[in-house]
């Protein structure tokens, strides 16, 4: 088939390794993302993610029937995870705003057109330049969300999920998985000094499988059973003995932009 468009037309869309619902969930789509379809069997459709990531979604969770003039209008971030009878919307789901009803209030579109009015200090926008102590205030927003493997949506994140979220608040393109993390724009930092938002990735068995974000130089905030702070510094209210016997290594992106 031709490689064509589509958006996420629900709050959440689940995908999977496989084309079927009892394959493993990999990770999550949210509201209005765009998805480039790559191949279709059946009702299932392979897609590729904004970050290069692919997996399978399910057609319902779909619509390539949209104006493609919605682009034309300012997109913003949620900053908070809105949760009420007939509307669910994730933390870090990207919105058009396609009218400015007061100086706090302004109109956002959602697939199904209904029109919603939304309080600005909820929105961030998309070409923001957010500064260290925001992104750690956003992460501490999600303290207590639960852990799901393959979680991307403030309703459950896995580890590297959760990072990639409150990374892309600031723009940033960051892979999916930890393993591709470590491999992108980060360099090593050798002397076990980390900045707020350095990044700090675990290993068992020579394989890198979590990674949480430094909040200062002692406290990092991760995904491990739900959002929490931890530290491997023994003396800490927040140690975590089996986190400390792990091997671990401190990152921080090569551009000075985080």
């Amino acid at each position: 088939m031709d490689v064509k468009q589509c958006i996420v037309k629900s709050s959440i869309a689940p995908l999977y390794l496989n084309p079927s619902f009892k394959s493993e969930l990999v990770s999550q789509a949210l509201i209005w993302e765009n998805l480039t379809i790559l191949d279709k069997k059946s009702s299932w459709y392979k897609v590729r993610q904004w970050d290069s990531y692919i997996s399978w979604i399910h057609n319902s969770y779909i619509s390539d029937s949209y104006s493609k003039d919605i682009y034309k209008n300012k997109w913003c971030y949620l900053n908070k995870t809105i949760s009420k009878k007939n509307l669910l919307l994730s933390f870090a789901s990207t919105l058009p705003v396609i009218e400015n009803i007061s100086s706090d209030i302004c109109k956002v579109l959602l697939p199904d057109l209904r029109e919603i009015n939304i309080n600005k200090k909820y929105l961030i926008n998309c070409n923001n330049n957010l500064e260290n102590k925001d992104m750690v205030k956003y992460a501490l927003g999600l303290m207590g969300v639960p852990y799901l493997w393959g979680g991307k949506s403030s309703f459950g994140y896995d580890c590297s999920g959760f990072i990639q979220s409150i990374l892309r608040l600031k723009g940033i393109v960051f892979p999916r998985d930890c393993i591709d993390q470590i491999n992108s724009r980060l360099i090593k930092i050798n002397d076990n000094k980390p900045l707020m938002c350095d990044l700090i990735y675990f290993k068992e068995n020579d394989i890198v499988n979590h990674v949480g974000m430094f909040l200062d130089e002692n406290n990092f905030i991760h995904s491990s059973g739900e959002v929490k702070i931890n530290s491997i510094y023994k003396k800490n209210k927040y140690y975590s003995e089996k986190l400390s016997k792990l091997d671990c290594d401190i990152y921080r992106f090569n551009e000075n932009n985080i």
